[in-house]
């Protein structure tokens, strides 16, 4: 064997061995999990996924008002109006959601309660507390005295909106019917996720919560 054969050898041998090299630090690199990535495979749909521009603008707006002073301490934003919050706390979730996910780090609970879409049994409990109506006996008069108002407000509040049948004239002595329909209408709309440009958050609200009695415009 000659020696330009054995350094041509040598030479390929020390390319493979650069090419392995290379193909494993990608490989570790592209490995790695986002913390988008990481969020989306346990199931959270971020509020980054929204492609309509005046939704996504709305929903960064209400998601800032929604724990406003809490966000403020955690993104550093300290001037300006509920809009340039949301467009403060759009930049934060953007810049965090691409870091590589680490358990524990300081900002991912953060990233978890702000970038991503909830409920709107959650939204309700950021509006000081309030709570869906529940099957306990002990929420039968509060259901009562919100579905009583339902009936003062027959424009605001017509039967359609929860999937009652009917007006209202039609209906003056369905009220135990009625209410099975209202409930688990209730049950089902509480868990779906809140969307800014959506009126179905101001629907629960108003059939679905203690303070439903006290909603009359």
């Amino acid at each position: 064997m000659n020696i330009t054969y054995k350094l041509g050898m040598a030479g390929l041998g020390g390319a493979a061995a650069t090419t392995g090299a290379y193909v494993g630090v990608s490989y570790l690199k592209k490995s790695k999990t986002s913390v988008a990535e990481h969020l989306q495979e346990s199931g959270y749909k971020l509020i980054s996924s929204i492609s309509n521009i005046e939704h996504i603008k709305l929903q960064w707006r209400e998601e800032f008002k929604s724990d406003k002073e809490k966000i403020k301490v955690l993104i550093g934003f300290s001037q300006g109006n509920d809009e340039e919050g949301g467009k403060a706390l759009e930049a934060w979730c953007s810049s965090n959601l691409k870091k590589d996910y680490l358990e524990g780090s300081k900002e991912l609970e953060g990233v978890k309660s702000y970038c991503v879409l909830r409920t709107i049994e959650n939204q309700l409990s950021r509006d000081n507390g309030k709570k869906i109506l529940t099957d306990d006996t002990s929420d039968n008069s509060k259901w009562e005295n919100t579905y009583n108002k339902r009936k003062e407000t027959t424009s605001l509040s017509p039967r359609s909106q929860v999937g009652l049948t009917g007006e209202w004239a039609q209906h003056s002595n369905s009220k135990d019917a009625d209410l099975a329909v209202i409930k688990s209408w209730c049950k089902t709309q509480s868990k779906v996720h809140f969307l800014a440009y959506q009126q179905t958050y101001t629907h629960v609200n108003n059939w679905c919560t203690e303070g439903g009695k006290d909603v009359a415009k």
